[in-house]
């Protein structure tokens, strides 16, 4: 099993931003048991509700069904998980505690998703993360790469299409030509040909100069950098520092 990752670059929001929340749950039916049912709610429920008020059912819903509700003036989609099965006919869903209010007049499509195939959003995310930093954690810090817009495009658009092409599907051509250009981008980065703008590089990209002096009192690391007239840029490699010229010793 591979470590957690400590950051990640894409969300399963940033899918739902891109493909839409009914093209990513469709993705995820693979036995096609989507009922394709709206399910609206009635009334307000609260962050920690356990219970959401919905119209009279179409059809009934297995426990362990996933739905994502948005509209309603929500301005992110908000998951809710049964915890129990629910008939036809029935205005109550039981599910795990809300972590998000969900407003009365919400809607969610019943796609035919469970809590385990559900669980591979995640997975695309950590697969995109992973992918992205195989080719930009050489020249950056990850805690500065998942501040950029330009890093959480790329690893959305790989996301997406890793979960387009499950089963050994092809992937929307839409899909298929954002993640060729972002590999393209990606490459660039690695190969030193393009900067991420919006974040800052972890040693400079240009050539820097250091000014050094001979310490005979080291019996070792004799040679040592004077920051005061040196250029200051990052290294990827630790340098000796002269404290004596950096305390102003030299400076009579």
């Amino acid at each position: 099993m591979p470590e957690t990752l400590a950051y990640l670059f894409t969300t399963p929001s940033d899918i739902y931003d891109m493909i839409g929340t009914a093209a990513a749950q469709l993705r995820l039916d693979d036995m096609n048991v989507a009922s394709g049912q709206t399910v609206r709610t009635t009334a307000d429920a609260a962050v920690a509700a356990t219970t959401v008020s919905v119209a009279a059912l179409e059809y009934a819903m297995l426990r362990g069904t996933v739905l994502v509700f948005q509209q309603a003036q929500m301005d992110a989609p908000v998951q809710a998980i049964l915890t129990a099965a629910a008939g036809t006919g029935a205005t109550s869903l039981t599910v795990i505690p809300l972590g998000t209010a969900v407003p009365s007049g919400a809607e969610a499509r019943d796609n035919g998703t469970n809590v385990w195939l559900n669980g591979l959003m995640p997975k695309a995310c950590k697969y995109a993360t992973a992918r992205v930093m195989s080719y930009a954690s050489q020249r950056y810090n990850t805690s500065d790469l998942v501040n950029s817009w330009t890093v959480n495009q790329w690893a959305t658009v790989i996301a997406c299409r890793w979960l387009a092409k499950r089963l050994f599907q092809a992937a929307p051509a839409g899909i298929e030509s954002d993640y060729e250009e972002a590999m393209e981008e990606l490459k660039a980065v690695k190969a030193g040909k393009l900067n991420i703008d919006d974040v800052p590089t972890r040693t400079a990209s240009w050539p820097s100069f250091s000014n050094v002096t001979l310490d005979d009192r080291f019996n070792i690391r004799k040679v040592r950098v004077e920051p005061v007239i040196s250029d200051n840029v990052p290294t990827q490699y630790p340098q000796s520092v002269d404290w004596l010229s950096l305390w102003g010793y030299y400076e009579w």
